[in-house]
C-alpha cells in the first residue's frame, strides 16, 4: 500500500449566498506526490485535537503554499503589507507540524508551509520582503508557475543536498513572506542571492525539510524536483 500523505489546503468563502466554505487545494501537489509513489489525503483545517490524532496517523505531512501567516503568532504587529490570512488555518497547521514533530512523523513544507513550519517551532518571519530586506531580489515572478526565475545555493550538507544536488539551483518564486530568524533545532539548507532563506530542515535525524519555492510545479521541466517528493515518499514508507 502506498504510503498516505496529508496535505493541507486553502479555504475561501463563495460569491453564491447560498453557498458556504469551499477547500481548495492545486493539482500539482497531488500530482507530484502520486509520481512519486505517495497517496494524497486532503486536509482541511481542524482544531488541536484532530491534529494530533492525524500527526500519528498518516505516514506525512506536506504542509501546502497559500495565504499569509498571521504575525501576532512570532509576537509581531501586522505590517502594512500584510496579505490575506486565515486564522482557522494558521492554528490548525501550526498544532499538526508540533504534533508530527513530536510523533516523528515525516514532513515536507513548500512555501507558506516552510514559513508555518519555522513558526511552529519558535522562529520569526519577514512579513514582507520587498520593504524589509534591503537588496531583495524578485520574489514574486511574473512568468509561468513552472518557470525557474532566479536561483538558490544549496548546503553542502544537507538532506536537501541529496535531493537536488548541492551549490546553485533554479528555482520558481512565488511569495513576499520568508523565514527570518531560524527556528532552535533548524539549519538553513538554501538562501537566494540576496540572503532570503529559501530552504531550512531539521537539525536532528528527522525528515522535516521546508523550500520556500514550489517544486510541484516543476516536476516536468526539472525532474530533479521530483527527488523532493520522492525522497520525502520514501520517508514516509518507511514510517508506514
Amino acid at each position: 500500500m502506498r504510503p498516505l500523505v496529508g496535505v493541507t489546503c486553502s479555504s475561501s468563502s463563495s460569491n453564491e449566498a447560498s453557498e458556504s466554505k469551499r477547500y481548495t487545494l492545486p493539482h500539482d501537489y497531488v500530482y507530484a506526490l502520486t509520481r512519486a509513489g505517495g497517496e494524497a489525503v486532503i486536509l482541511p483545517a481542524g482544531d488541536g485535537e484532530s491534529a494530533i490524532r492525524l500527526a500519528s496517523a498518516l505516514d506525512g505531512i506536506l504542509l501546502s503554499g497559500g495565504a499569509d501567516l498571521d504575525p501576532r503568532h512570532f509576537g509581531e504587529d501586522p505590517h502594512p503589507r500584510l496579505g490575506h490570512i486565515d486564522p482557522e488555518r494558521d492554528e490548525f497547521e501550526l498544532a499538526l507540524v508540533r504534533a508530527a514533530i513530536q510523533a516523528g512523523t515525516p514532513i515536507l513544507a513548500i512555501c507558506r508551509g516552510i514559513q508555518v513550519l519555522n513558526v511552529a517551532m519558535g522562529g520569526t518571519l519577514y512579513q514582507d520582503i520587498p520593504s524589509q530586506v534591503n537588496g531583495a531580489i524578485k520574489h514574486r515572478q511574473d512568468a509561468p508557475r513552472y518557470h525557474a526565475s532566479h536561483k538558490v545555493v544549496v548546503e553542502r550538507h544537507s538532506k536537501l543536498a541529496g535531493m537536488v544536488g548541492a551549490g546553485d539551483v533554479l528555482v520558481n518564486s512565488f511569495h513576499h513572506q520568508a523565514v527570518r530568524e531560524v527556528a532552535p533545532g533548524f539549519f538553513v539548507s538554501a538562501r537566494s542571492t540576496d540572503g532570503v532563506v529559501e530552504g531550512i530542515e531539521s537539525a536532528h535525524d528527522l525528515f522535516v525539510v521546508g523550500v520556500q519555492w514550489h517544486p510541484e510545479c516543476m516536476t516536468d521541466q526539472y525532474p530533479a524536483m521530483l527527488e523532493i517528493f520522492a525522497a520525502f515518499v520514501a520517508e514516509a514508507a518507511a514510517r508506514r
